[in-house]
C-alpha cells in the first residue's frame, strides 16, 4: 500500500531522528520551548513542512513519538491546530482540551500552553501573527484594542462556525498543494488570510465576542458611544471621568458598567491602552527628528520607566526598538 503523501511534502523545512536537534530548529521558528520524551529510548521522527505567506505561515508537524511540551507563551503568534492522526492533549487557558480529529484548537500567545503529542500525531498548523488579529479586531471593533485577544482553545468540527473556519485553514493547503503561485500572489494570499482570522474573530469565542456582536449590530449603547467618541477626539488631553460622564449623560456607574460590558474594560483603563497605541504608531510613523520620552510626555505619560516596562509588556519590544525601525 502507498503511504499518503503528507502535506507541504515539497516545503519539508526540517527532518530529524534527534529531539534536542529537533526542538532547538523549532525554538527558532515559533518560541523558546522544552521538550522530552515520555520513553527516553524511543527515537523520533519528527519533520516540520513550512510555507510562509504574508500574515500566515501554513505548516505540517510531526514528532513520530509521545513527546510533552512546555511551550510557555507563544507571545507573538496565535497557533491554529487540525490534527491529521492522533491527539495532543492541551493545557491552555485553565482548561484541560483534547485535540484529535473531529476538532481543532487555536493557542493564544498571551496564554500558557503545554501539551502531549501522541506517537501518531501529525497536525496541520496555522501559525497567524498577533499583530494582524489584533488589527483586524481593532478594524471590526472600530477602536483599538485594550487588552490582548484571547481565544476559546477548542474549536468544535461538527458544526458552525467551527466546520467553516477548518474548510477555510485546509483550504490553504489544498490550495497551494494545486497551485501553490496562486498563493504566491499577495494580493490573493492577503484576502484569504484575512477571510481567515476575520471568520476566527467573528465565529470562535474570544474575550472580545460580545463587544464584536455589538459593533456588528449596532447595539453599542448611546452612552458609550457618546464616550467613545469623545475619548478619540481628546486622546492626548486630560480626560477625567467627571467629564466623561458630563458627555455621556448618565451617572459615572452606568457608564463604568456600559464600557465593562461592551468594551471590556473601564473607562480611565481604556483611555490609558488607546493612548499607549497611540504613542506606538506615533513612534511607526514619525521622519522627523524625536525621542521616545517626547512622544511618551506628548501622550500624557509622565513617568517613563512606568511607560517603558507597560510598553514592553503590550508589544514585546521597548519603545526605543519601534522607534528605530
Amino acid at each position: 500500500m502507498i503511504a499518503p503523501q503528507l502535506p507541504l511534502s515539497s516545503r519539508v523545512a526540517m527532518v530529524s531522528s534527534d529531539l534536542a536537534e529537533f526542538s532547538s530548529y523549532l525554538a527558532g521558528s515559533y518560541c523558546s520551548h522544552r521538550t522530552y520524551l515520555r520513553d527516553r529510548d524511543h527515537r523520533v521522527d519528527a519533520r516540520h513542512h513550512r510555507v510562509p505567506l504574508a500574515k500566515l505561515s501554513l505548516n505540517y508537524l510531526q514528532y513520530g513519538a509521545e513527546v510533552h511540551i512546555d511551550a510557555g507563551l507563544f507571545e507573538t503568534f496565535f497557533m491554529l491546530e487540525l490534527p491529521l492522526s492522533g491527539w495532543t492533549d492541551l493545557e491552555h487557558c485553565g482548561r484541560a482540551v483534547r485535540n484529535q480529529v473531529g476538532t481543532a484548537t487555536i493557542v493564544s500567545p498571551t496564554e500558557w500552553v503545554r501539551s502531549v503529542w501522541s506517537a501518531d500525531c501529525g497536525q496541520r498548523m496555522v501559525k497567524i501573527s498577533r499583530s494582524a488579529v489584533e488589527k483586524c479586531a481593532a478594524d471590526l471593533l472600530g477602536r483599538g484594542l485594550t487588552q490582548p485577544v484571547v481565544f476559546e482553545p477548542l474549536i468544535e468540527l461538527d458544526g458552525e462556525p467551527g466546520r467553516s473556519i477548518a474548510r477555510l485553514a485546509n483550504f490553504l493547503f489544498d490550495q497551494y498543494e494545486i497551485d501553490p503561485g496562486l498563493l504566491g500572489e499577495r494580493r490573493v494570499s492577503n484576502e484569504i488570510e484575512s477571510a481567515l482570522i476575520s471568520l476566527l474573530l467573528l465565529g470562535q469565542p474570544n474575550n472580545y465576542s460580545e463587544a464584536l456582536r455589538a459593533s456588528a449590530t449596532g447595539a453599542l449603547p448611546r452612552h458609550v458611544k457618546r464616550a467613545l467618541s469623545y475619548i478619540e477626539h481628546n486622546l492626548r488631553e486630560d480626560i477625567t471621568m467627571e467629564a466623561l460622564v458630563a458627555v455621556a449623560d448618565v451617572s459615572a456607574r452606568a457608564l463604568y458598567t456600559g464600557f465593562e460590558r461592551f468594551v471590556g474594560t473601564p473607562p480611565l483603563l481604556y483611555i490609558r491602552n488607546r493612548r499607549m497605541e497611540g504613542v506606538r504608531e506615533a513612534l511607526l510613523e514619525t521622519s522627523a527628528p524625536t525621542t521616545v520620552s517626547e512622544l511618551a510626555l506628548e501622550w500624557g505619560f509622565t513617568h517613563l520607566g512606568r511607560f517603558s516596562a507597560e510598553y514592553r509588556r503590550r508589544f514585546q519590544e521597548l519603545p526605543s526598538e519601534t522607534l528605530r525601525r
